[in-house]
């Protein structure tokens, strides 16, 4: 059995070492609510999408995107330039296609779209009941690269291509 004394050097120390991993980010969970991907100067973050659709309803794909413009040119994102590929349980693919304006960033300027009316995607046809169960892959081309997110329908992950 330990004594007072050495217990309270041990609890102490045991706080420190606690606080000083906090302070370091040691032990920080990785946020997969969203993700985050740069193309030189600009970055795109994609939040956790909304996604509904089957039983002869088109699949749609709602999400907060935003556009971080740390470069001295404006960012245009023309609506064909942006899909969305769904793919069910089986290996069905269908093609989202987004539904609102270009998305545009001044130079040194933040854009916030939301899903609700400034960034969504669907298909064109109503689907059948059993593919509204699988991933999907957000497509947005810039700067002669494509930046993908992935949601494998718990996080959402990016990457440039």
């Amino acid at each position: 059995m330990i004594d007072r004394r050495t217990f309270l050097k041990l609890s102490a120390g045991a706080l420190v070492l606690t606080a000083a991993g906090a302070l370091t980010g040691c032990g920080q969970m990785e946020d997969t609510t969203l993700a985050t991907v740069s193309v030189g100067d600009v970055a795109f973050t994609c939040a956790l999408p909304f996604t509904s659709g089957g039983v002869n309803k088109q699949i749609t794909y709602r999400t907060e995107f935003t556009i971080l413009n740390n470069s001295s040119e404006t960012v245009n994102i023309a609506p064909e330039d942006i899909i969305c590929i769904f793919r069910d349980t089986d290996g069905t693919e269908q093609t989202l296609k987004f539904k609102c304006k270009p998305l545009t960033a001044e130079p040194h300027q933040k854009a916030v779209y939301n899903g609700v009316l400034q960034f969504y995607l669907e298909t064109e046809n109503g689907v059948e009941e059993k593919y509204n169960t699988g991933t999907y892959e957000l497509r947005v081309k810039y700067a002669q690269k494509t930046v993908v997110f992935f949601y494998n329908g718990k996080t959402v992950t990016g990457s440039v291509e």
